[in-house]
């Protein structure tokens, strides 16, 4: 990987470029050399611009392509997230070059995936392997996303990549996926609703689809697919008694467990944000203000008080307290807001409503974002894997009980 000091490509001496935006040895060695990224990143755009316009010689062409290669392999994540972007839809992008970047961190890797051609279903579906979030949602938007892609998206894809694929008018999503995705995520409303709108729905995935949406969406697809009132109601009520699917399981059996919980994750150094946003989100209340409680040291009744605050000042003074960054307060204060909402206390018989209008609305109220503490923290949520976070913690914690039930 090229670093800062680390040698050129060889290139003989080539006679001085008449054109004087054209890439020199000077800005070469610069490239090559620069101790920050920010300063490759900028000669780097030159380079590229230079490419486009044809401006360089033979010999110039072929050491700026070779420079390309080597900062496609740079150390630095941005630099490489750089020439990704420059590349996505370049003709200098060559096969090797798109499936060496397409295997790299998911930033480098998700314009490539989005935006370049000719990339093969059998390499995009060895990177749906890859259990980075941000890949599935790169495929997902593909310009065109074929049948075999779209199966390994559904049964694979978080929330967020399988909302993407379902609103791509582009993708070939057939019945086998769409029934997938429904039995993941179908209680969800962006997914419903994306699901709801798709052009060319069979008639099959309409009485299905029907069961999950809001009734302005059901007149919607009743007025689009000729659907009398009395069959919706009827689908509606049989998707209700069908609706068994957990979006977020609960955490722990009883109250009894909380505080042993609590307690050996606090001492495990096993207590943290991720854990207790997940918990938040999943409806197990008691969890989460007992856990944010020991993590401030403050009674837990004080640590509810400060989070169910109307105004912005407690859940801030909170998480202060508790030592959780204060760029993650937005996105505790979306959950607690539904929470408050719908006045949900934690009921059993309520936290499936809970837990699917909760991830909505993170969805709705927090991205895109360009933090990436929120970025990482909504990932452990909306990830379908995210429900083994607090198991492993608990495993790892060396509990002498097994709380946690996971539903598949």
């Amino acid at each position: 990987m090229p670093q800062p000091g680390a040698p050129m490509p060889h290139v003989a001496p080539q006679p001085d470029a008449p054109n004087p935006n054209a890439l020199s040895s000077r800005d070469v060695e610069r490239l090559l050399t620069s101790p920050t990224a920010e300063t490759r990143i900028e000669t780097m755009n030159k380079l590229f611009h230079d490419l486009e316009a044809g401006a360089l010689s033979p010999a110039e062409r072929s050491l700026a392509i070779e420079v390309v290669h080597c900062f496609a392999g740079d150390a630095q994540v941005a630099v490489r997230e750089a020439v990704a972007w420059q590349l996505r839809n370049s003709p200098l992008l060559t096969g090797e070059l798109a499936e060496r970047l397409v295997r790299d961190v998911g930033r480098v890797a998700f314009p490539i995936l989005r935006d370049a051609a000719g990339l093969t279903d059998d390499l995009l579906l060895d990177v749906l392997s890859d259990p980075d979030s941000g890949k599935h949602v790169a495929v997902a938007s593909r310009s065109t996303v074929s049948a075999r892609l779209s199966g390994a998206i559904a049964e694979r894809g978080n929330v967020v990549a399988v909302t993407a694929l379902l609103r791509n008018d582009g993708a070939e999503v057939p019945d086998s996926a769409m029934n997938r995705a429904l039995d993941r995520f179908g209680r969800v409303r962006m997914v419903s609703e994306a699901a709801a709108t798709r052009p060319g729905l069979s008639l099959a995935m309409v009485e299905r689809v029907v069961a999950f949406v809001s009734d302005n969406m059901r007149t919607t697809l009743m007025q689009a697919h000729g659907l009398s009132r009395e069959l919706v109601e009827r689908l509606v009520e049989r998707g209700r008694e069908a609706a068994t699917m957990r979006l977020l399981r609960p955490v722990l059996r009883g109250a009894e467990d909380i505080d042993a919980a609590i307690q050996w994750l606090h001492t495990n150094r096993r207590l943290t944000p991720v854990l207790l946003f997940r918990a938040l989100c999943a409806g197990d209340l008691s969890l989460f203000v007992s856990g944010m409680a020991l993590r401030a040291g403050i009674p837990a009744e004080n640590a509810r008080r400060l989070a169910w605050d109307d105004g912005e000042l407690g859940m801030a003074a909170l998480l202060k307290k508790a030592a959780v960054a204060p760029g993650l307060t937005h996105p505790f204060q979306v959950a607690v807001g539904v929470a408050k909402r719908l006045d949900y206390e934690g009921e059993e018989n309520r936290r499936e409503d809970f837990q699917s209008e909760v991830i909505s609305e993170l969805f709705t109220a927090c991205t895109p974002t360009n933090d990436w503490m929120v970025d990482d923290l909504l990932l452990q949520l909306f990830d379908q894997k995210s429900e083994e976070v607090i198991d492993r913690a608990l495993d790892q914690a060396g509990l002498p009980f097994s709380p946690v039930r996971t539903v598949q």
